[in-house]
């Protein structure tokens, strides 16, 4: 092969291979490139329409959270709940399908009434937990259609579980929804369940139905003529669901086809053109070199005195000058060598001047390890004397000492020569056998003949400790700086790239600490968010303006691997400066804030929705704050309390116009007020129940529920109160409670009367139907006394009938007369029941007294005149004693009632039977007369005037006395005791 052929293949095969291999490594990087960037783009596209999907059921899902959260949920009845719902759902028609009830037992209730169980749906699983629920498409229980269903859990104000509300949407909205979507030429997308099956897909996907392998792991999928899609695939935020999007396999692969073959084309034509022209100048360059190279193989054989012309190979002219000087410049240095040798003998004593002197130990040893000379620091250091260590193997004093590697280190001395001074770590024993670290440095070196290694060792022990101190703080450094919760990194201001960055940028960002560096100068412009990269060059010149000063900090958006903008706040300090004290490079920190950010714009949301409902509920609220400073009050809370906003706005509660009183009247101290007792107690106070008395002696009684506030460091901040106006509830309480113990008293009055009426009816009729018996008998015997005396006990049977007849009709009449009550001066109804009571009070000569003074009760006249007349007549019937006492008096107790006293001398009632007396039909002496329905038409009478009557008698002939308290003025005619006297029976 000549010169021209050899050099040239020589040159041109590598340039070859290197073409070749060039163009395939561009095909491939192109290639992945360009996958890259559809890739890019197919999961950019992919994101937002899974956004989009997301999107529509936060539509509906914020709207089922709203209504969860309404106080007609939270605390309704379930009728309550379902007219709720009702009305909620006709809003907004045709968005959802239905919105349903769901109790804990699985029970849903439809807002058309109808009610199924779901306790054996899989969700409702995770609905006990309280948790949201977005299903797959299932069949409804209540429609019997296709529907996605959405559960969000409803809770007590106290955080209890109650239930859930169910929102459906047709399954053909969703599916319309997916096929609205817009979508590149020739590709679609689909949308996937939690079990990979196909809900909806766009019109060109409508293949996919047939089809059971769709997962994600599916890359390629084929439709039904035949063309092969490309399959990308999302999960939908917050849900089990995954949008797919497929893209035909050609539109990617043609473009990838037409670039390739364009390159190849190219490159074809290059290289032929760089042949031919190779081979043409090759030719005409190399041919004088091969005279040259002719002329050096000679003086490579020994001919010292052939020299090459210059000026006959024009260009090569400057090769051949170099040959020439270089065989000049041989003959000389030949020369020079026989010089240099006649004063080696001369350095001789000065070398041996230096190696005695020399400041590190330094032996001498051969091949083998044989020492053969040392330095006094080698004798000094290792504790022997030169004629000691000279002879002895180097195994003897260093510790890491081996054969084969000394011999390997010999070769690769003897092969490199001058260029070659290893440095190696070693450990040496001294003759007293403690141990030290020692570094040597390696010397080849020739010595009459032979070849020797020349070993400099010096003491490493104080380089060791400060290495392992070096390394522990670098250590402790580097988990410092990857430990820490943010990124750490250092940006350099003349190239404008990130030149360290710590592992969190892998945790943080997704990107590797060589990608980030990789980035360089670009390094802004793709990783800060477009509308903040202004905000990112203001930052750094407003530092510099100002002077540079120790900490800046600013709070950027940072694009993560994923694509996503993450909130960083930025902590950067001048890390390096030049020398004329200009910054060079700065160290950063960068703190990852975007849950803080999301929260923050959560928390102002949830205030202002707050403030809304708070402004629009129909319950009255106020929040104050620790000084018991009114900060808020809603419309409803001006109309309970009758004062603007602005009259109380920043004024303490002790300040407002209306005084706060218990239910009894009294002016409530601050000590004693709703605020005080949050402030002590620290936790919420549930119905305290006050009273709040207008100017107009007008009153309301509200209900107050309380609950303290805190500060972020857990200090009293304040409380916000929730008041209702229960004042129509109070006296309709006060009024069903009176109808209630009177029900009471009157069914137990119906069960004695029953009773009675049967008993006290039947024993006269037995009695007169057995005497006309007797009668007849009489009659027939023509006994005229007999007859008188059985028509005797017939009259007064009879007239006992007529007297229980007449009593129980006149306690029927109590209540159902007309509204008869005047003002009634009690000394003149005392002196007609006196009147009418003259007869038995002289039979009797009974002393009855009384002093009433000018005292006047608002009452029926006749009515009250029948309970004094029943009272003394009792007095004076029961009474044993030869001259029965009556002392009747009458007082007023300060609060609009007068009490009357009524007292006898009689033989009293034992303690244990003193509530009995007012029962109906209930005698405490059997053998005494009367139908025992007096007291009973007492307390009757009494009760429905508002007042009271109660017996006091210190027992057996101790006498009784009658405590009536009745009112001395009409009553308001929205008190209980107007309300009942319509409504007693």
């Amino acid at each position: 092969m000549n010169l021209l052929r050899k050099y040239f293949l020589l040159g041109a095969i590598p340039a070859l291979i290197a073409v070749g291999l060039a163009t395939i490594l561009d095909s491939y990087i192109t290639q992945r490139l360009l996958q890259e960037q559809i890739d890019l783009t197919l999961e950019a596209n992919l994101d937002a329409k899974s956004n989009e999907v997301r999107y529509f059921m936060d539509e509906n899902l914020s709207l089922l959270k709203a209504l969860s959260a309404m106080p007609e949920v939270q605390n309704g009845e379930l009728l309550d709940i379902l007219r709720y719902l009702r009305n909620q759902e006709n809003a907004v028609r045709p968005m959802v399908e239905g919105l349903y009830f769901d109790e804990l037992d699985g029970t849903v209730h439809a807002t058309d009434g109808a009610t199924f169980n779901v306790a054996d749906r899989e969700y409702f699983r995770e609905v006990l937990m309280g948790r949201t629920v977005i299903t797959r498409i299932l069949k409804s229980r209540a429609s019997g259609r296709d529907i996605l269903l959405m559960l969000e859990p409803v809770f007590t104000e106290n955080g209890t579980l109650r239930g859930a509300l169910g929102l459906t949407i047709r399954d053909s909205d969703l599916i319309q929804f997916i096929r609205s979507m817009e979508t590149e030429r020739g590709a679609f997308f689909a949308l996937l369940d939690d079990q990979d099956h196909l809900i909806a897909a766009t019109d060109k996907a409508d293949f996919l139905r047939n089809q059971h392998l769709l997962s994600p792991e599916t890359t390629q999928v084929s439709g039904e003529d035949g063309t092969r899609y490309l399959i990308s695939m999302r999960e939908v935020p917050d849900t089990k669901w995954k949008l797919i999007e497929a893209v035909p396999e050609d539109r990617i692969t043609s473009v990838f086809n037409r670039f390739a073959w364009s390159k190849i084309t190219a490159v074809a034509c290059g290289l032929t053109v760089a042949v031919i022209l190779a081979l043409f100048f090759s030719e005409r360059t190399i041919r004088p070199l091969q005279s040259i190279i002719q002329t050096i193989h000679r003086f490579a054989h020994g001919d010292q005195s052939v020299r090459i012309p210059a000026k006959q190979y024009g260009q090569f002219g400057s090769l051949a000058d170099s040959f020439n000087n270089m065989a000049d410049e041989l003959d000389i240095a030949h020369q020079r060598q026989e010089a240099h040798l006649r004063t080696i003998e001369a350095s001789e004593t000065r070398f041996r001047l230096l190696f005695d002197g020399a400041a590190d130990a330094v032996f001498v040893r051969d091949r083998n390890g044989k020492i053969f000379d040392v330095n006094h620091e080698a004798c000094r250091v290792l504790g022997y004397t030169r004629e000691e260590l000279i002879g002895m193997s180097v195994s003897d004093i260093d510790l890491d000492w081996k054969q084969a590697d000394a011999h390997l280190i010999w070769n690769q001395l003897a092969e490199q020569s001058r260029d070659f001074h290893p440095l190696v770590e070693r450990v040496h024993r001294r003759k007293d056998g403690t141990t030290f670290p020692v570094e040597i440095r390696l010397t080849l070196f020739e010595r009459e003949g032979e070849s020797f290694i020349l070993s400099a060792a010096r003491d490493a022990t104080l380089r060791k400790a400060a290495e392992q101190q070096t390394k522990a703080a670098k250590d402790f450094a580097e988990k410092v700086i990857h430990a820490s919760p943010g990124i750490l990194y250092i940006f350099d201001l003349e190239s404008k790239s990130v030149t360290f960055v710590n592992d969190n940028a892998k945790q943080q960002l997704g990107f590797s600490r060589e990608e980030i560096e990789k980035l360089g100068p670009h390094y802004y412009e793709e990783a800060f968010h477009p509308d903040d990269l202004p905000r990112v060059v203001q930052s750094q010149q407003d530092w510099y303006d100002e002077g540079v000063p120790l900490v800046r900090r600013d709070n950027f958006r940072l694009r993560h691997r994923d694509g996503e903008w993450h909130w960083f706040e930025f902590h950067r300090v001048v890390f390096q400066r030049n020398a004329l004290g200009e910054p060079t490079q700065i160290m950063g920190f960068a703190i990852n804030i975007t849950d803080r950010i999301r929260a923050e714009e959560q928390l102002l949301w949830e205030k202002a929705l707050l403030d809304q409902v708070m402004e629009t509920s129909v319950a009255s609220i106020m929040v104050v704050d620790a000084e018991s400073r009114v900060q808020f009050l809603n419309t409803a809370l001006e109309k309970s309390l009758r004062l603007t906003r602005q009259e109380v706005q920043n004024r303490p509660l002790t300040e407002f116009p209306w005084p706060l009183c218990s239910l009894a009247g009294e002016v409530l101290s601050a000590d004693k007020r709703p605020f005080s007792i949050v402030r002590t107690l620290r936790k919420p106070i549930y119905d305290l129940r006050y009273k709040l008395q207008f100017a107009n002696d007008e009153h309301v009684i509200l209900s107050i529920n309380g609950a303290p506030l805190f500060d972020a460091q857990g200090n009293f901040a304040g409380a916000v109160f929730a008041l209702a106006d229960i004042t129509e509830r109070m006296e309709s309480e006060k009024v069903r409670e009176t109808l209630i113990r009177h029900l009471e008293e009157t069914n137990t009055e119906l069960k004695q009367f029953t009773y009675t009426v049967s008993h006290d009816l039947k024993s006269p009729l037995i009695t007169i139907k057995g005497f006309l018996g007797i009668l007849a008998e009489d009659l027939a015997n023509q006994d005229e006394d007999a007859v008188k005396e059985d028509l005797s006990i017939i009259g007064s049977a009879a007239d006992g009938m007529k007297q229980l007849l007449d009593d129980l009709l006149e306690l029927s009449r109590i209540g159902r007369s007309g509204k008869t009550r005047t003002v009634v001066v009690l000394k003149d109804v005392l002196g007609e029941a006196v009147t009418l009571l003259a007869g038995e009070i002289e039979a009797r000569s009974a002393d009855v007294q009384f002093d009433t003074g000018e005292l006047a009760i608002y009452a029926d006249s006749v009515q009250i005149r029948q309970v004094l007349q029943n009272l003394i007549d009792n007095a004076i019937k029961h009474n044993r004693d030869e001259h029965p006492q009556v002392r009747i008096n009458a007082s007023e107790d300060g609060e609009g009632f007068v009490v009357m006293e009524v007292a006898d001398n009689g033989p009293g009632v034992a303690k244990e039977f003193q509530e009995r007396v007012f029962q109906l039909f209930d005698k405490l002496d059997p053998d005494s007369g009367g139908s025992g329905v007096g007291l009973a038409i007492v307390k009757r009478i009494i009760e429905y005037h508002g007042g009271t009557v109660k017996l006091e008698s210190e027992g057996l002939g101790l006498g009784c006395k009658f405590i009536m308290r009745l009112p001395k003025y009409p009553p308001d005619p929205n008190s209980t005791v107007a309300m009942q006297e319509t409504s007693l029976p």
